[in-house]
């Protein structure tokens, strides 16, 4: 099989040849480390994306498209970015917003939805083009991108005081990124990953009927307005205990779920029992302790039972439950594939 077809029989619950596997990040500098490379640390680098897949022999890759404009400096010699969505910020070991894309909640009416025209989906295009992986094209929805434009204090507070503006907020927003998604099918994406973290290791971030009020509305119109431009995968991705939310995302209408993260209570074998027919599952390889700080032996003997219990029937990416981050041990990335080599072959 080709690595589109093996993605596309998991996310339509067919077993294929192999279970395919991925990752929807891989830190730079551990790609060098396991490459024996310099490449730049940028988010994105198109070769050194493609080289550390392909040593890997994985079967997708996402990508995404965030603008963003340097403005100056602040008083410590730090760069200041303004993002598509507005917000000003700081980068450095951290991410600090230094201006919000509004001056008043209140306000929320005047906020201009981002311009489409200043995304370009190169990279997505260029990956289409030139390989024969599965891509994935990176949106978010209205809790992340919204997240992203305030502190996480005031993004709270807004949210239960000042629901009715946030919502208007999201409509924006959401707007945006239905427009980006358009844009990147028009790239040659084969399925839309969906990004939106709602969740910490006990559960949702907003209360259950504010996630009605703003969220989960968004996620119904945002599946049905892709899908209608085109009728491709959309996989929902969220770190954190979604255990109470898993019947209104799979409502919502999404093809797969990414994260399914163990620390936090996502049991794959309940999961997959209780929801292994309607959603695909993908992630679940541990990085609170298994990736990062457990033996490569160990890692081999969690993927194998993460395999024997998600893979059968189809219907299971393999991957960890975030991104490959900079902590992982080479040693302990390898084993996680050479385990995915040994253990992930479908029996005919």
């Amino acid at each position: 099989m080709t690595r589109k077809e093996r993605v596309l029989s998991a996310l339509k619950h067919k077993e294929g040849d192999r279970v395919p596997r991925g990752e929807i990040w891989i830190d730079g500098s551990l790609t060098n480390k396991l490459l024996g490379t310099d490449y730049p640390l940028d988010y994105q680098h198109y070769e050194r994306d493609l080289m550390v897949r392909e040593f890997l022999n994985v079967d997708f890759v996402n990508l995404g498209d965030w603008p963003t404009e340097e403005i100056g400096m602040d008083n410590h010699g730090n760069k200041i970015f303004r993002s598509i969505y507005g917000y000003e910020f700081v980068s450095g070991k951290s991410k600090h917003i230094t201006k919000p894309p509004i001056k008043d909640i209140e306000d929320a009416d005047q906020y201009k939805v981002p311009d489409i025209k200043k995304v370009s989906g190169k990279i997505i295009s260029d990956f289409v083009k030139n390989t024969d992986f599965f891509v994935m094209a990176q949106i978010g929805g209205p809790v992340s991108m919204l997240d992203e434009m305030f502190s996480m204090e005031d993004y709270m507070v807004y949210c239960l005081n000042n629901t009715k503006e946030m919502r208007i907020l999201g409509e924006k927003v959401m707007e945006f990124e239905i427009a980006k998604a358009k844009l990147f099918i028009d790239s040659g994406a084969d399925a839309i990953f969906f990004a939106d973290d709602i969740a910490y290791n006990a559960g949702t971030f907003l209360p259950p009927y504010i996630m009605e009020e703003i969220v989960f509305p968004f996620y119904t119109q945002a599946v049905k307005e892709i899908k209608k431009y085109k009728d491709l995968p959309i996989i929902f991705h969220s770190d954190g205990n979604l255990n109470k939310v898993m019947d209104k995302i799979v409502e919502a209408g999404f093809d797969g779920i990414h994260s399914l993260q163990p620390s936090a209570g996502m049991d794959i074998a309940k999961i997959k029992k209780e929801y292994g027919d309607a959603i695909c599952l993908m992630g679940n390889i541990d990085l609170d302790f298994v990736m990062t700080f457990a033996s490569p032996r160990e890692v081999d003997n969690v993927v194998k039972r993460t395999i024997e219990i998600a893979a059968p029937g189809g219907g299971f990416i393999l991957s960890t439950c975030n991104s490959f981050i900079a902590s992982i041990p080479p040693a302990n990335a390898l084993a996680m594939y050479w385990a995915a080599d040994k253990y992930g072959v479908y029996a005919k």
